[in-house]
């Protein structure tokens, strides 16, 4: 149950995540190892309620901390051990003090939670964005990249890149959703390992293809859908070179003169994504419901098809409400259980009403003394969202007083201490 994984092994519930290994409900991380609940974080080691925290061992509920082992409940800290509160402790203090946390148990996690989000996230200093080794950069999440103009977590030597989500070591792209090392690419999803592609949807390896759907080491094809190592083809037909190079332009021509009209009078000429209503999901059972979450009634207003969840009827055993609190617990018993989900069906969060622990799970949190989760996996993917800003910028001055502004995700009615870039880098660095 993970989705936009890059060289992972035994991860689950996840989104957005690279070279990472044994590691449960993260979202948007790389380089971790036996972590639990990390967001926008990276090279963490046994860790767990980490975000936007790097390179921490042993370490749980941090807020923008670097290198730091044996930390907790703390925030924007550099090579930091043993703190607890933001406070320096002996290592026997700091043992007792997370020992008394019982993170081991739901309710323990639940307070410690609690506090992290009303006093160690909103008492921190937040960077503006987080920008790391880039030039000439516009959003936010961009790491080692130049030329990036409102995209997001775009990262490895990618360049020129526009109107981006997920871009790994790519350049020359606009308008693009989750690519990995392609070029020349514009409103695609997908597109990697390929160049010069147009309108297409994971066409891996392709180069020279336009409005074409899961095709792979393909070149100069038109509306094609399924093909391998293929070339000169048109709706999946095989032409000649210089057959394709005659026809393709008149299709394109064809596109632009008699253009696709849906029922809210929204034209779709040559260059334009498919249309809304082609669209075979629901807008609610997309990643777009992530980024740009709109009720039912918006969506339909737009145009967009959306998905009534069947009622499910599954037999549930066990209410959330009854697991055990601790970990220590919790038996192989638990594996025959189907648990409420306390949302009950919730349709914004897709939520499935009911859910069920996995030998692998149970063994994870059990070696990690975590405690059971009470939600299923789609209410907490939905809940972990609620830790990254949206894809909006907005104009904010310097919480620091330095005068300085700049553009930022974090809205003007968030009061949080948000710093421009020399600032943030006085006061914490």
């Amino acid at each position: 149950m993970c989705f936009s994984l890059i060289d992972c092994e035994d991860v689950m519930f996840s989104e957005n995540i690279d070279k990472t290994r044994n590691s449960l409900d993260c979202f948007s991380c790389s380089d971790l190892d036996g972590c639990y609940q990390n967001i926008l974080s990276h090279g963490n080691y046994n860790s767990y309620y980490m975000h936007s925290s790097s390179s921490c061992i042993d370490s749980s509920f941090l807020y923008d901390c670097v290198n730091c082992q044996n930390c907790c409940l703390s925030s924007n800290l550099r090579n930091g051990q043993y703190y607890f509160n933001n406070q320096k402790l002996s290592k026997e203090d700091y043992k007792k003090a997370v020992e008394e946390l019982k993170l081991n148990s739901y309710e323990g996690v639940k307070q410690a939670k609690e506090y992290f989000d009303t006093e160690i996230y909103k008492s921190a200093i937040h960077k503006y964005a987080n920008i790391i080794s880039s030039d000439n950069v516009v959003r936010d999440y961009v790491t080692n990249s130049k030329n990036v103009f409102k995209s997001f977590d775009v990262s490895a030597e990618s360049e020129d890149i526009r109107y981006s989500n997920r871009i790994i070591k790519s350049k020359d792209m606009m308008d693009i959703f989750a690519v990995l090392s392609g070029e020349l690419a514009y409103d695609c999803i997908a597109p990697s390992n390929g160049s010069r592609q147009i309108v297409c949807i994971f066409c891996i390896g392709s180069k020279n293809i336009e409005y074409s759907l899961f095709c792979k080491n393909s070149s100069d094809c038109f509306a094609c859908v399924g093909l391998n190592n293929a070339k000169y083809c048109i709706l999946n037909k095989q032409y000649s070179k210089e057959e394709y190079e005659e026809l393709s332009p008149k299709l394109k021509e064809l596109m632009n003169n008699n253009p696709y009209i849906d029922s809210k009078n929204r034209i779709y000429k040559y260059g334009e994504f498919y249309p809304f209503e082609m669209c075979p999901f629901g807008y609610n059972e997309t990643v777009a419901l992530d980024y740009v979450p709109v009720s039912k009634e918006e969506a339909i207003t737009m145009g967009y098809p959306w998905y009534d969840r069947e009622k499910r009827d599954y037999a549930v055993t066990l209410n959330s409400a009854d697991l055990p609190d601790s970990i220590n617990d919790v038996d192989s018993s638990i594996l025959n259980e189907t648990i409420s989900c306390p949302n009950d069906g919730h349709a914004q969060f897709q939520c499935t009403s009911a859910f069920r622990i996995t030998p692998e799970e149970l063994q994870f949190y059990q070696i990690k003394k975590i405690p059971l989760p009470r939600f299923c996996p789609n209410c907490r993917h939905y809940e972990r969202l609620n830790y990254r800003n949206a894809m909006k910028l907005y104009d904010r001055e310097c919480s620091n007083n330095c005068g300085t502004t700049f553009k930022t995700t974090y809205s003007s009615d968030k009061d949080l201490k948000v710093y421009c870039e020399k600032c943030y880098q006085k006061e914490v660095l």
